[in-house]
């Protein structure tokens, strides 16, 4: 078994850094977000404990109305969910 060993510090601040510049990328077009109120489908599914399939699927049925979602093109299409509850 291999163990790695992470540095948390350095990747959260690598995270950070990254948040900070599609924000940039983001407000340089006009386009601002709260991201308080909006989550990628990852993090929507881990806050509230389903899958990114999940999802996924409750955005293609409907569940998940369309106003409750973006696309974000200068973010290479990263689609974002409003933070709130769905079923």
């Amino acid at each position: 078994m291999v163990k790695e060993t992470i540095d948390l510090d350095k990747e959260l601040a690598q995270a950070q850094h990254e948040s900070q510049e599609s924000l940039k990328v983001l407000t340089q077009h006009g386009f601002v977000v709260d991201t308080a109120k909006w989550l990628t489908i990852k993090h929507y599914a881990e806050k509230y404990g389903v899958s990114q399939q999940v999802v996924v699927n409750w955005i293609g049925r409907g569940v998940v109305p369309p106003d409750c979602t973006l696309v974000v093109p200068e973010l290479n299409n990263i689609r974002l969910v409003k933070d709130q509850p769905f079923k």
